[in-house]
Order: structure tokens, then sequence, then C-alpha cells
């Protein structure tokens, strides 16, 4: 979601600073207290084999300038990940606005940003060579062809980088060179529709980019009108091709996808829904068919919250998300032959009060042992553990001090 919408979409009168508006807070301090008294956690074993090496170092963007942008980011904050999954901030990669997203080449060594300037303005795609705390710049920002890129993805065989431009509506693929930077948009495209939300709906808001298991199709989660749009994708020449579209609901604004590693399920969040759609993914056609749905908030809580990024465990057997509004991260034990969800737990992710703190991202190690969190509002990053044979989600240290962090990203 753009942060700069996320008061429209309630509908609550002005805001009161980074903290979001005071009659959400007053319905989220609600929600938590009745939450408190529901005893909501959960075991069942998940089985899985031994753990990855877990991630030395995380990078951390977030909002510089314009509305959201506040005073102590710097640029893209690197840090360095200790071996409890505490984070201690090294330093700084200055001279880009807005890096709101992250992601690193297949390779894992180049790392791109996204330049998400202020309304009006068009976005930039930066790309940097990783060495250990230094990220070095590879040739100059390339445009993203639109307004408010929010959302990067390389393609496998790391020759196309893409990216979705949530305010103005259009994807756009750029190629990338052999020493990691970027060219000039090889093909740009709009989404054309809207969905029944006053705020929210107006127009098309395409909100990532996933690639399907075999790199050969192109996944995109459109918030402004409900649809997951389906495209063939040229790995010789980055073209795009729609192939089909999958409507999910009335007004119910999918966000983030992420696969099954069987890659016949596919997970998205669904920003308006308040909820996770489980849909099967037929390989051959490309085609999605919802299957089942499973709410972010516990019976009883009003859900007026906004899931924000997913992530599956390596084994396919816990889905972690996080939610704005409840300010909670969430686990989910993943049953039924991956076609439904059972929500285990949900931590918040600091002691603030709720409706204060927006985690944006989340981000999963690829150890599966810690979870972390960019609390836009919070002006912090948390670190959780996870436990993967109970789905348990346990502080790991205190949350780290940012300003405006928007996305985590591990390496």
């Amino acid at each position: 979601m753009n942060s700069r919408t996320a008061t429209a979409r309630w509908a609550l009168g002005p805001s009161t600073g980074p903290a979001a508006p005071t009659r959400r807070r007053v319905l989220a301090l609600a929600g938590a207290a009745a939450l408190a008294g529901t005893g909501w956690a959960g075991a069942t074993a998940v089985a899985g084999d031994a753990p990855r090496p877990r991630a030395r170092r995380a990078y951390i963007g977030g909002f510089t300038i314009g509305e959201y942008g506040l005073p102590g980011l710097a640029g893209i904050g690197i840090a360095r990940v200790g071996s409890g999954g505490e984070l201690e901030l090294n330093g700084w990669r200055r001279g880009i606005e807005n890096p709101s997203f992250l992601t690193l080449s297949p390779d894992r060594r180049r790392l791109y940003a996204v330049s998400q300037l202020p309304e009006g303005a068009t976005g930039a795609i930066h790309a940097y060579r990783v060495d250990g705390d230094e990220l070095h710049p590879l040739g100059r920002p390339r445009s993203s062809h639109g307004a408010a890129p929010v959302h990067l993805a390389v393609h496998p065989g790391g020759r196309f980088l893409l990216t979705t431009n949530y305010d103005s509506g259009h994807v756009a693929v750029l190629p990338v060179h052999p020493d990691g930077s970027l060219g000039d948009a090889v093909q740009v495209l709009r989404h054309r529709g809207d969905g029944p939300h006053p705020d929210e709906q107006r127009g098309p808001h395409p909100h990532m980019i996933a690639f399907d298991p075999a790199g050969r199709r192109v996944l995109v989660p459109d918030k402004g009108d409900d649809h997951i749009h389906v495209y063939d994708f040229d790995t010789r020449t980055g073209r795009l091709t729609p192939s089909s579209r999958t409507r999910l609901g009335e007004g119910i604004g999918p966000r983030h996808l992420v696969f099954h590693p069987s890659g016949r399920l596919a997970y998205v969040t669904n920003e308006l829904g308040h909820t996770v759609t489980v849909l099967t993914y037929d390989p051959v056609t490309g085609r999605l068919r919802p299957v089942s749905h499973a709410s972010v908030a516990p019976p009883g809580i009003d859900p007026r919250n906004a899931p924000s990024a997913v992530h599956l465990t390596r084994d396919g057997g816990l889905l972690i998300t996080a939610d704005r509004g409840l300010d909670t991260v969430e686990s989910f034990r993943v049953e039924n032959a991956g076609r439904t969800l059972t929500l285990l737990e949900s931590q918040p992710v600091t002691a603030k009060a709720p409706g204060t703190r927006w985690p944006r991202d989340v981000a999963l190690d690829t150890s599966d042992r810690f979870v972390y969190t960019a609390n836009q509002a919070g002006q912090s990053v948390s670190a959780f553990r996870l436990d993967p044979a109970t789905g348990r989600l346990t502080p790991a240290a205190p949350p780290l001090h940012v300003a405006s962090p928007s996305c985590v990203l591990l390496r």
C-alpha cells in the first residue's frame, strides 16, 4: 500500500502525524483489548529439515522526503544481524530519496532500490554492487516510467528487472546489463481497472511483481481493480503478453503474493479484505483459482486493518504476514495439502499502542528462524524468533530505531 493513502482508506479525518489518525488508534486499541482475552495462539508441529545459515546483514529502506519522510533516515540503512537476530545499524548508503522497497539479484551480489518520489514526480530505480557494508552505485538511476514505484523483482535468469508504479498503474520492464547496471525500459504497460472502494480503488494500483517458479510468467496483484494479472514473459526480449486475470472479490484489494514450494499454489494478502487468499495455480495454462480465505483477525475483532507482505517457510508449513491497524505479525499453519490456513498466533510488533506502528513490510530470514517487521509509523524495525514447530513468535531483541522504515531486505 502506498503509505500516502493510509489515512484516506480509513476516512477517519486528519492525521495526528506519523502515529496515524486518532480514531484508528481507538479502534485498534479496542481490538487489541479483545484480542488479549481470546488466548489467540496455537501449536501443532511442522516437520522441517536442517536450518539454513541465517542472514548476516539487513538493508533497510524507507522514506527520506515528502509527507512521510522524517529526519533521521539518510538513505538505505545497512545493519549487522547478530547471532540472536538482533540488528545493529552500521551506516547508510546516501544519495537516494525514498528507497521504499529493495530487492537483490538472483546471485545476491547486486541490490536494487526504488525511489518512490512524492506525488506528481516520476519514480526511479537505482542499482548497487554489494560489498560488505558498502553499496556502490552501478550506472545511473533509470526511470520507473510511472508514479510511486513500490515493488521490484529480478527475473531468475538475471537479465531483466520489473517494477510496479502504484499511483499511475504502470508496469515497466528494464534490462539488466552484465555488470548489474540497468538500461532503459524495453516495455511499459498500464493497468486500466478500478474497484468499489471510494478512496483506494479509483484507478489501478499494481502492488507487486511475482515470477512463477518456472520464470515463464509474471503475476501482478492489483489493489485497485481486485485482480491478479498474469502475463506470459519472454525471457529473450523481456516483453510481457497478457495471459489471464483472476478477480478475487469485491473491494478486496490484493497486495502481495507468494508461491508454495510445490509451484501449484499461491497465497495473496488482501489489503482491503483483511484476508489471505489461497489459490491453485496451473503451471501449464497460468490460470489461478481461489480455493479458500483466512482472516488475519480472530472472531469478534473489528477487522479494520491492512495486511502487508507475505512469506512462507521453505517447507511451506508456515505462512507469515503482518497487519497494520492491529499492528501485529501473524503466523498461520498451512494445512490440507496447502489449501487452507489456520491462524496460530498474533504478536504485537512493539510495546506501543496499536494503530501507531504500521508494519508495512515483513521479512523472513532464509534460516526460517527470524522474522523482521518495518514499522513505518513506529519508527522502528522489530525482530522476532520463529519456532518452526509451533509457529510461535517471540521478541528476539529490542526494536531498532529507524526513521520511517518501509522495507527490510536480508542477505
